[in-house]
């Protein structure tokens, strides 16, 4: 049986693999100001990266919502 501490570091730990995203979407971010140009490419590129982030923002916020139905303290 998994401990109250074990189960709020597992739910407010970034994972390896959001962590790759995020790093991913940084590199993508500094690709773009680095171009300093503006055409389709980085449009698109920067649609999917207002994506990806809207969807780590719902991700996180429902791992809250979720901690909270718990009663689990929320810093």
């Amino acid at each position: 049986m998994k401990t109250r501490q074990s189960i709020e570091k597992q739910m407010f730990t970034i994972s390896e693999e959001e962590k790759s995203n995020l790093l991913s979407l940084v590199e993508d971010i500094n690709r773009i100001v680095q171009k300093k140009t503006v055409n389709e490419d980085t449009v698109r590129k920067l649609t999917n990266i207002l994506t990806v982030l809207d969807t780590f923002k719902d991700k996180f916020m429902w791992r809250l919502l979720r901690a909270a139905k718990q009663n689990h303290m929320l810093d």
